[in-house]
């Protein structure tokens, strides 16, 4: 389990925690209360709150395991619920000490942190808009800006009010009343919601019906409450409406999309499936050649990715390697990769040198390059009866050689030009003698630019010096060591980029 991910789920029991505890502590302070000058109005207040805050508890919960609990539309939701909960809470206890001389200051705050929820709610909602229709707009990222700014001083506002009383006050007897200037307080909520709404219907094709009326609905609903309790003084189910309307949200709008996950996800796996299957598999391409060791491994940054390596006998003595690296990521590189692949592979059964399969396949693919990605590809021939390598480069990295009586060292060979950027490239190719015990490490930048929690690059230095420290070891311990050290070294780092990497011992 990533840091993160435990980090996120200690982060939601706690908060589940605070409710569960706050929720105890609302019940206890009700019984000790009793109904002694309580009006009947506050009876009614007082039982919406308490429902709405166990809704709002098994709402968050509900969340917390949902498979879409950490994108960005639903830490929005979260944050929605957390300030719905703190506004039936407060408006809770607001109303259990009011009339309560000795309980002033409580009922003071109470009011204040309830008075504070309503522009939080409102900036939240706009936010949970803003990213559920995938906005990207200049204007509306200025509008953005205003809003925040807006929220930040409409808080700071009902901060002054606990001193200054302008939008309410708390007299010596414990006792509620609103200001002359309270209008005033719900300028904000009017004015963000005439622009949610605006966002709403100009955004009204990317989304269902029933997706519609529910965001419809939670501007709407608050909204003409909180008209309708501006006349009259008494009735509080703002916040009731809220949780009833944050409940349908989770239905109809968060259960639907954690559905959608759920499918994307289960596509991207099978996905991730079909691209591990096109890889050689080692028991079937060859395991019967004696003359060598050969181990390779993929690991995706995402689940699927444009890495990959390949090695298939050309004949009966020839074995063809190949390393590659599509510039993309994701699914259009998996697919870029899926056909970069099977053109070197088809270029390479002719029996032509590699120079020629990769001048072939850079035209070939050159033709229809309409994504416009490119790959870069090392690719080897090897002679199994002879140990004679012959190979080109294609941008690739660097190989990395061992001696059999020497270390592993980095292997300037020349490059070419990448695979699929322009047609009408050449390569050139190069030879090299294998003697028995010779072996060869293949990987891609993902190795080389793994970064550690303080941005650090693993670097060819340190893959260097794994390989010398199992210089020994067959090619599957040597690629194993090499995942080992790199996990070690990036730690909870979320990877940044495909790896793939594969070594091979000549064995004579």
């Amino acid at each position: 389990m990533g840091a993160a991910l435990k980090k996120h789920k200690q982060h939601t029991v706690l908060i589940w925690v605070v409710y569960f505890v706050l929720i105890g502590l609302s019940l206890a302070i009700a019984l000790t209360r009793g109904s002694e000058g309580m009006e009947p109005i506050y009876y009614m207040n007082i039982g919406i709150d308490l429902f709405g805050m166990i809704v709002i508890s098994v709402i968050f919960l509900s969340c917390s395991f949902d498979p879409a609990a950490d994108t960005v539309l639903m830490r929005y939701y979260k944050r929605l619920i957390n300030v719905t909960f703190l506004g039936l809470l407060t408006d809770f206890l607001s109303w259990i000490v009011n009339g309560i001389p000795e309980f002033r200051n409580i009922n003071l705050v109470a009011n204040t942190l309830y008075y504070m929820c309503l522009p939080l709610g409102c900036y939240f909602f706009w936010r949970y808009v803003e990213n559920m229709l995938k906005v990207d707009d200049r204007i509306l990222s200025k509008v953005d800006l205003v809003l925040k700014y807006g929220m930040l001083t409409a808080v700071f506002m009902r901060a002054l009010n606990a001193i200054f009383g302008f939008y309410f006050t708390v007299d010596e007897n414990g006792i509620y009343a609103r200001a002359s200037l309270y209008p005033i307080s719900m300028i904000y909520m009017f004015a963000v919601s005439i622009i949610t709404m605006t966002l709403i219907i100009g955004g009204r094709k990317k989304m269902e019906r029933r997706q519609i009326v529910i965001l419809v609905l939670y501007v709407v609903a608050p909204t003409a409450v909180g008209v309708l309790t501006m006349m009259k003084y008494g009735l509080s189910i703002s916040y009731g409406v809220v949780t009833v309307v944050m409940l349908l949200m989770y239905c109809i709008i968060n259960i639907e999309m954690s559905i959608k996950a759920i499918s994307a996800e289960r596509e991207m796996k099978l996905a991730a499936s079909i691209q591990q299957s096109v890889l050689p598999k080692h028991d079937q391409a060859v395991s019967d050649k004696k003359q060598i060791d050969l181990y390779a491994s993929m690991d995706c940054a995402r689940e699927v990715g444009g890495d990959f390596y390949d090695y298939f006998l050309v004949d009966d003595d020839h074995l063809c390697v190949v390393m590659a690296d599509v510039s993309d990521k994701g699914v259009p590189a998996a697919l870029f990769m899926m056909n970069a692949k099977t053109t070197l592979h088809s270029y390479a059964m002719t029996g032509a040198s590699p120079s020629k399969i990769l001048s072939r396949s850079n035209e070939a693919i050159c033709r229809n390059n309409t994504a416009e990605m490119f790959v870069t590809v090392w690719l080897g021939i090897l002679e199994l009866s002879t140990g004679k390598l012959t190979a080109a480069n294609a941008g690739h990295e660097y190989p990395i050689f061992k001696n059999p009586d020497g270390e592993f060292e980095l292997y300037k060979d020349r490059h070419g030009f990448v695979i699929g950027g322009m047609e009408g490239v050449s390569f050139k190719e190069y030879e090299m003698e294998f003697k028995p015990g010779t072996k060869m490490f293949l990987y891609t930048d993902g190795l080389a630019e793994a970064v550690d929690e303080e941005n650090n690059m693993f670097g060819t230095d340190r893959v260097t010096a794994v390989l010398n420290e199992h210089c020994d070891s067959s090619a599957q311990e040597i690629i194993e060591a090499m995942r080992k050290s790199v996990s070690d070294f990036v730690k909870d780092t979320a990877p940044f980029d495909d790896m793939t990497m594969l070594c091979l011992e000549y064995r004579g």
